[in-house]
């Protein structure tokens, strides 16, 4: 009984949200739609507060399918609540989500990395998460970030979740210091959780 209630309102929720086209018009630095077809362009990343290497390398990837692998570390970290606006209408994320984001690898190379965004209790039911993404940044021992793998963007709104993204490609880092995922909403940054790279 409480299987097919829970079911019906995540139905209901879902069908909430179907329908909803991002409205880009609205902010000035996001690309608009094309008029001569239904392609959804880029929305930027906001990258405030965060300091860059001269030699910043910024990587824009495909989605790749998440497999089972094993971790060397993992984490999670809250997502604070907040609000934003999609498609014209105002979407409220509650407590109860979390970044969780998993690395493996040795010293500076990184084997499979992968991240995404789960819910619990009430907020598996009433968070909604339209156009995200999510970004691996590189930072040095000096916590400057020096690369940034950005991850495909979901057009899509999802319930209680951001998909995973994976990253299964073996790679070197060029220096000590930290991988962090960080999530993006709607272009704004939500949450990040890194995982400190030492010899």
């Amino acid at each position: 009984m409480r299987k097919s209630v829970i079911s019906a309102f995540a139905i209901s929720a879902a069908a909430f949200v179907v329908g909803i086209t991002p409205s880009y018009a609205q902010t000035a630095d996001v690309a608009n739609t094309s008029s001569n077809s239904s392609e959804v362009f880029d929305v930027p990343s906001d990258y405030e507060d965060e300091q860059f290497t001269d030699d910043l390398v910024i990587e824009e990837l495909p989605s790749e399918p998440a497999g089972v692998t094993p971790r060397s570390a993992g984490g999670s970290t809250p997502v604070d609540s907040f609000s934003y606006e999609a498609g014209g209408i105002s979407i409220s994320v509650p407590t109860g989500c979390f970044l969780n984001h998993y690395i493996e690898g040795s010293g500076k190379r990184i084997t499979a990395q992968r991240a995404g965004v789960d819910c619990g209790g009430p907020a598996a039911l009433l968070a909604k998460f339209c156009n995200t993404r999510i970004e691996y940044h590189y930072a040095n021992t000096s916590n400057k970030t020096y690369k940034v793998v950005k991850g495909p963007l979901n057009t899509s709104c999802k319930t209680g979740q951001v998909p995973m993204w994976s990253r299964d490609t073996d790679h070197t880092l060029a220096h000590y210091g930290k991988a962090c995922a960080q999530l993006f909403v709607n272009g704004k940054r939500r949450s990040v959780q890194c995982h400190y790279i030492s010899s």
